[in-house]
């Protein structure tokens, strides 16, 4: 409820939940992307062609002015974001067979055709999206915990002041300034803030979809965010190795150090690396 400390990165006070797909591919696109940095959790995530995108989680009490380029969903987001309740998902067009699945989930769809004043452009790639516009205009549940835990840094822990992360077609790169981490895209700064870091060790399996608009087939790919498996989480300098645990979709992800006590996260924006 509002007035509570703010689950997703308990900065401030929460609000109601927004989450934007978000295009990254090429230095063109990566050169125009807003509202990262405001964003209280950001999920870089595979998609087809070994290339990424962005999902980005926003609380209404603190929203940027403009978010995007806003670009198509895709199938994993769907049981991703389940864990947060019904809030609303922006994104602009997907792959015709995700729309029935898209329909039958759990999020207020937000896209050009039902709400075309909230993309700017005319909704033309690219297109930005005005997150207090769709706050305004559709419901969403009170931002929930996906499972974060803040507090103070646990013992132990290996220093970690850089690492770098890829993907067939993309990387991802954080460096820690003394504070907060900055995180570079494909070799270029992106943006600065992010005070915890996970990743997260997936598995990426076929999809149930083909895209064929690069003129190619290319399988739009599934990350599993449901299930168990090792993370990393790194925040103040230093990384400890976790587990993390979601045998619910409609839960959160529980990280847990080897002793079994949850891993807290620094208060702050959360980057979350859906990674093999």
């Amino acid at each position: 409820m509002p007035g509570l400390p703010n689950p997703l990165d308990n900065v401030g006070t929460a609000g109601n939940t927004l989450a934007v797909k978000i295009d990254n591919v090429g230095a063109r696109v990566q050169s125009i992307q807003q509202g990262l940095a405001r964003a209280d959790i950001v999920y870089w995530i595979q998609v087809e062609g070994g290339l990424s995108r962005f999902l980005a989680v926003y609380d209404a009490n603190h929203l940027p002015a403009l978010i995007g380029p806003v670009r198509s969903a895709r199938q994993t987001d769907i049981p991703l974001l389940q864990q947060y309740g019904r809030l609303d998902f922006a994104y602009s067009g997907a792959i015709s067979g995700l729309l029935p699945l898209l329909e039958r989930a759990d999020v207020q769809n937000v896209t050009p055709p039902n709400d075309p004043g909230a993309f700017t452009h005319d909704a033309v790639d690219p297109t930005f999206l005005d997150p207090h516009q769709v706050l305004a205009r559709f419901p969403s549940v009170p931002a929930r915990s996906p499972g974060f835990v803040f507090g103070t840094a646990p013992d132990g822990g290996r220093t970690l002041d850089a690492m770098t992360w890829h993907l067939p077609s993309a990387s991802i790169g954080v460096r820690f300034d003394g504070s907060t981490y900055g995180v570079a895209v494909d070799g270029h700064p992106a943006w600065s803030g992010t005070a915890t870091v996970v990743v997260q060790h997936v598995s990426t399996v076929p999809g149930l979809f083909t895209d064929f608009n690069a003129g190619h087939p290319d399988n739009e790919v599934f990350t599993r965010t449901t299930g168990a498996g090792r993370a990393e989480v790194l925040r103040d300098g230093r990384v400890w190795d976790v587990s993390w645990s979601r045998p619910d979709p409609a839960a959160g992800t529980s990280f847990t150090l080897p002793g079994g006590s949850a891993m807290t996260f620094a208060t702050g924006p959360v980057l979350v690396l859906l990674v093999p």
